[in-house]
């Protein structure tokens, strides 16, 4: 059986952490890391490893869920675990149809994008921003190494 791997790596930050300092601490951080509990955990009989690392400032952060007819929906992509293929979502309250992004039979891919979130606490406002990366893989057998021992197939970048 063929199981879907997915690594979500977020890095969170708010206005007062924009300075050189911080970006570069940012960019320091690795967007892959080996597939180990206990962030990677199987869901849905088996059929995905939910591989989950770095931010999570409001907490319960990623949102997923498997449809009846084999689409799994995380974040702002959607895997259909029949085909194996993959598709963004580029605004997820929207009836735009989404993207096709890879056919993932080749090998595993990357996804990157940003985005912000105006948030309420403690009485005040403030945007939280994030960076995202995605990797993803369907595997017939799990290895911690997956990500770390190649390079992806294809990156997809939104804008």
């Amino acid at each position: 059986m063929t199981t879907l791997v997915v690594q979500i790596v977020i890095q969170q930050w708010d206005k007062g952490q924009r300075s050189d300092a911080h970006i570069q601490a940012r960019a320091d951080q690795p967007n892959r890391l080996p597939v180990e509990e206990p962030n990677a955990r199987y869901l849905f009989d088996h059929q995905v490893v939910l591989d989950q690392h770095g931010d999570d400032v409001m907490g319960n952060r990623i949102r997923y869920e498997l449809s009846d007819d084999g689409w799994f929906l995380i974040d702002r992509f959607c895997f259909d675990l029949n085909s194996k293929t993959l598709e963004y979502i580029a605004q997820p309250d929207s009836m735009l149809p989404t993207e096709p992004v890879a056919d993932m039979n080749e090998g595993w891919v990357q996804c990157r994008y940003q985005w912000r979130y105006r948030v309420y606490e403690g009485g005040f406002h403030y945007w939280l921003y994030e960076a995202i990366t995605i990797n993803a893989a369907f595997v017939d057998s799990l290895t911690e190494d997956l990500f770390t021992n190649s390079e992806p197939v294809k990156v997809f970048e939104s804008e």
